[in-house]
This record gives structure tokens, C-alpha cells and sequence, in this order.
């Protein structure tokens, strides 16, 4: 059920810059609370990977409840609101059982991908897998790949474009859910559109990240990363009130 009239912005280029400096605005605001629950996020995920017999599955199923969390901080943030340790952990006790749908569609998603490539690469895929697992070389797969008469390419072309389509599907997903009460399905569908419409700002939006990635991550002991996590769900926070009309375009600039 949606309780509020979604209206998909499309946005220029020059908008995923703006994302970009507003999501590091809203860390300004409170950078120890921003920067520690982001912090909390990714403890709660490679805890949950941890678990044996099944702990991956465990990390995906909560992934949104998780990104509910820290979407509910951004909020706070946003509005100058008191922010409460426990707020990362609001999707767990907000509409946990449509997140947690959204986590078992993922799961899905990747399980559907995982079956398509194993049906296209067929026993060249199995024997370099095989390969890979025993001695974990990375250059197995790429020397695979780039071989001449390698069939893998056009495999992991496809499998490439169906996890890119599930991510977008998953983008904003969970705030859609959290925040806007839609259906989990619909969240999914309504995700991939407003990033497809808005397909540019995200092209530059991607590649300042990766500029912005490379140089934290030449800050020694990798200290620099522990700031990208933060950034990156406050810039998608943005993303989400600039395009899912909260906020008119001539307004983002008085949103932080």
C-alpha cells in the first residue's frame, strides 16, 4: 500500500555530484554519530556473514532492515532530530517483515543469476571454478575470460547485466518500504525505474565514487575507507529525497 503519491524526478548529470556533496553534508552535521552507526551497519553485516551454515544468507536477508536503519539516521540527521544508537537497527522493529522480503527477493535475484550462468558456461565454467577454489588465483578467471576462443565472456556479460539490474532494483527498495510503506515487489519495480530514469546523474555519480574510493584508500592503514561507507548511504539517502519528489529540484540545495 503506498500512502504517499510517488512522483519520479529525472534529474541532469550535474545532480550526481550534488548527491554526492549533500550526503557529506549530512555527515557534517554529526560526523560521530554518521560515521559510528555506519560503522555498527558493517559490523552487524560480517557478523551475520560469520555464522556458520548459512551465515551469507543470513547478511543478505537483513541487509535492508539495515539500510532502514541508517536511511532512519539520515533522517535524523536531516531534520536536526536526536539520534539514537538503536535508531540503526529501526528496520528490525518498522515493517520487519516487508525488509526482510526484500532480503529474500535479493536472495532470489541472486540465485536466478547463479542458475543462468551455470546453464550458459556449462563445464568450462565448472572446471575453471574448480581451478579457482583450489588455488584461489584471481588471474584463473581473467586468463579464462580473455582466452580466444573463451566462450566465458558472453557469460559473464549476461550474468554482469542481471546482478547490474538487481542492484538498481535494490537501491532505493528499502526506503521505499521503510519510509513510503510500499509493497516489497513494488518497491523493487519502482527502484529500477527511477534509476533508469535517471540513469546519467547516477554514470557520474558512480565515477566520482570510484575517484573518491581510490584516494581514501591511499590514506594509510586504510583509514580513509572508514569514511567511504558513511558517504555512500548518506549520498543514496539524498538520491532518494531528490528523486522521489520530497523535495523539488530548486529546493536540494536548502536540504541540509
Amino acid at each position: 500500500m503506498i500512502v504517499r503519491q510517488l512522483v519520479i524526478e529525472k534529474h541532469p548529470a550535474s545532480h550526481g555530484w550534488l548527491w554526492i556533496s549533500h550526503g557529506y553534508k549530512l555527515i557534517t552535521r554529526s560526523p560521530l554519530h554518521a560515521i559510528s552507526l555506519a560503522m555498527v551497519f558493517a559490523t552487524g553485516v560480517m557478523a551475520a556473514m560469520l555464522i556458520p551454515f548459512g551465515g551469507i544468507f543470513l547478511a543478505v536477508l537483513a541487509m535492508p532492515a539495515l539500510i532502514a536503519g541508517y536511511m532512519q539516521v539520515c533522517r535524523a540527521l536531516e531534520y536536526s532530530e536526536k539520534i539514537q544508537p538503536l535508531d540503526i537497527f529501526a528496520g528490525f522493529t518498522t515493517r520487519p517483515s516487508a525488509l526482510f522480503s526484500l532480503g529474500s527477493m535479493m536472495l532470489l535475484g541472486m540465485f536466478a543469476i547463479s542458475i543462468v550462468s551455470a546453464a550458459l558456461g556449462g563445464r568450462e565454467l565448472s572446471a575453471i571454478l574448480e581451478n579457482f577454489q583450489a588455488d584461489h588465483d584471481a588471474m584463473i578467471l581473467l586468463n579464462a575470460m580473455l582466452a580466444p576462443e573463451s566462450g566465458l565472456r558472453f557469460t559473464v556479460l549476461i550474468s554482469f547485466a542481471l546482478f547490474f539490474v538487481l542492484m538498481l532494483s535494490m537501491q532505493f527498495a528499502p526506503m521505499l518500504v521503510y519510509f513510503d510503506r510500499v509493497a516489497p515487489f513494488d518497491a523493487l519495480r519502482v527502484s529500477l525505474r527511477a534509476s533508469l530514469r535517471n540513469f546519467l546523474p547516477f554514470t557520474v555519480y558512480s565515477l566520482i565514487m570510484q575517484v573518491i574510493t581510490f584516494v581514501l584508500s591511499l590514506v594509510p592503514y586504510d583509514l580513509g575507507l572508514i569514511f567511504l561507507l558513511p558517504l555512500m548511504l548518506t549520498s543514496v539517502y539524498v538520491a532518494y529525497r531528490d528523486i522521489f519528489n520530497e523535495v523539488k529540484p530548486a529546493q536540494v540545495d536548502e536540504l541540509i
